[in-house]
């Protein structure tokens, strides 16, 4: 694909995940064989990395509940594209389901092939993500 569709592409996502957008399911952006792989500090991502369309799912929708629902806004960086792969950072704003808020700087390295997601590596401060309470919330 070429890096315009591979930049909107990843531009989708982004719309899918915040809600903007309803026109595709997350699950459709993924390869069967996605894996994605979070900073080894955070102790509540096993396995790590997630491989496998359903251990990726299961690991995007277990955060869910983390967040208050509809609290979730982003910062998106303009995207970083070189031919199949997307760089994106974002700072996430959102209020825990406990109703305290929460942010934190994430960048995330996509893969791309054949107009799916095929790897993703995700980055992010995980001392200020426990500081904050988010591992609270999965524990509880």
């Amino acid at each position: 694909m070429s890096t315009s569709k591979n930049r909107a592409l990843i531009a989708q996502y982004f719309d899918v995940i915040l809600g903007h957008d309803t026109s595709r399911e997350l699950a459709d952006f993924f390869t069967a064989d996605v894996t994605w792989q979070v900073p080894g500090s955070n102790p509540h991502i096993t396995p790590n990395p997630r491989v496998g369309h359903a251990a990726v799912m299961d690991l995007l929708h277990s955060g869910v509940g983390v967040y208050e629902a509809g609290s979730m806004t982003l910062d998106l960086q303009p995207l970083i594209v070189a031919d199949a792969h997307v760089v994106a950072q974002f700072t996430l704003h959102a209020r825990l389901a406990n109703g305290d808020p929460y942010t934190n700087t994430y960048c995330f390295v996509f893969a791309l092939r054949a107009g799916r997601i095929c790897a993703v590596t995700e980055y992010l401060d995980t001392l200020a993500q426990a500081q904050q309470g988010t591992w609270d919330a999965l524990t509880t």
